[in-house]
């Protein structure tokens, strides 16, 4: 008796995590198929075989990215405007500060880890380097007038296809004059360059996710009047979170091509990870520790509960998340899994993840901590304390 039970808890257990599973072993599949092919001709692979290789997984992902806008504007204006504008202003202001804080302990990690590995202490040729990074002119305070431009575009049309960016125009090696103002351009001084804008093509995520919030206040404020429009998004809602349910049931399919392709794209599988051996093993480490220890021992203080079973439960978000490289292909897959698996308020769900999708990087920003301190290490530079923080 006691072996039919555990025979039926193992099934319904298989059966319940079914397509994690199948997402999980198409990531190895990938990688074994990428391997295998690589190996299979003396003769490099061009880009053209491995589009080949990736067009099916390349499908895969432009179907997710196809629903992340009528998936995500319609539910986060149902989401705000079906809740009491106190409760929403808490949610907001609690998820905004978890995100910063987040964001701020996965820098910090970054910075102990690369500061106690040292991996670039050992420093690397030159023309590795140079196929590493790219340089590209831009000031600080472009980068932060061009968050706060995208927050508000003045085409939401637009804002689903592009975002605006700031160009600085190089000037050449010598000193010139703006023939407008007779200010003098230097080379040497960024902020003198003369500047151009110009619109980069992407989602503007963040500018659409300030609009839906506006959009959702407005309904939620404007009472019985609004609850026309707010039938409407959350008909679309539920309609378009259908339609991503079918598009996940092919994530084991897409993400296998997707990571063969990937592999296959690769000039030296095995020498891109010996160049830079020490450096990926600390990243990989930093969001081990971030994603595995740092953020379950947050839910488990927050919620007074053990995280593994919500770990589990996140396995084929976790799984598309590495196969796609993209957090926003990977958000319409996350809502899914929380509302599914994880039994998470839809309201809840819709509202915070679309904002954490626009400005929770954590991984980002441990990756760009430890790549800046990883080049200070190469080029012999070893930056203090208060130069550290303002580089991180």
């Amino acid at each position: 008796m006691n072996w039919d039970k555990i025979r039926s808890k193992v099934m319904r257990s298989l059966k319940e995590n079914l397509l994690t599973i199948a997402t999980l072993a198409g990531v190895i599949i990938g990688v074994i198929l990428g391997v295998c092919l690589k190996n299979s001709t003396d003769e490099p692979w061009s880009k053209r075989d491995a589009m080949y290789v990736s067009y099916i997984g390349k499908l895969f992902l432009n179907m997710l990215k196809c629903v992340i806008i009528p998936l995500i504007i319609p539910s986060l204006i149902a989401s705000i405007g079906s809740m009491d504008l106190s409760l929403s202003g808490k949610v907001g202001l609690r998820a905004v500060v978890y995100y910063m804080a987040t964001t701020v302990l996965a820098v910090i990690l970054g910075i102990i880890l690369v500061t106690s590995i040292r991996p670039g202490a050992g420093g690397i040729a030159e023309e590795d380097l140079q196929e590493q990074t790219t340089k590209r002119n831009i000031t600080t305070a472009d980068t932060l007038m061009d968050l706060l431009r995208n927050c508000f575009p003045p085409n939401i049309i637009q804002a689903g296809l592009q975002q605006y960016k700031t160009e600085l125009v190089y000037p050449g090696e010598d000193k010139s004059m703006d023939m407008d103002t007779g200010a003098t351009i230097d080379p040497a001084d960024k902020s003198t360059w003369m500047f151009k804008s110009a619109w980069s093509n992407g989602t503007n995520i963040l500018g659409l996710v300030i609009f839906s919030i506006v959009t959702g206040v407005a309904i939620a404020m404007c009472g019985e009047d609004g609850k026309p429009l707010l039938h409407f998004f959350e008909s679309v809602s539920i309609v378009m979170m259908k339609v991503t349910t079918w598009i996940i049931h092919l994530a084991p399919i897409g993400v296998c091509f997707l990571v063969a392709g990937q592999l296959l794209e690769m000039k030296d599988i095995a020498g891109e990870f010996l160049k830079l051996g020490w450096y990926f093993f600390t990243v990989l480490l930093g969001l081990f520790i971030h994603g595995l220890i740092v953020l379950p021992t947050i839910y488990g203080l927050a919620t007074r509960s053990l995280p593994f079973r919500f770990i589990a439960n996140m396995g084929n978000p976790l799984a598309t998340a590495f196969g796609t490289a993209s957090s926003s292909a990977t958000l319409p897959v996350t809502i899914n899994a929380l509302e599914e698996k994880n039994g998470v308020d839809p309201k809840i769900a819709r509202f915070v993840l679309p904002i954490g999708a626009t400005i929770n990087m954590d991984g980002t920003a441990l990756y760009e901590a430890v790549a800046a301190l990883f080049i200070a290490q190469m080029n012999g530079i070893n930056p203090n304390i208060g130069q550290v923080i303002a580089i991180s």
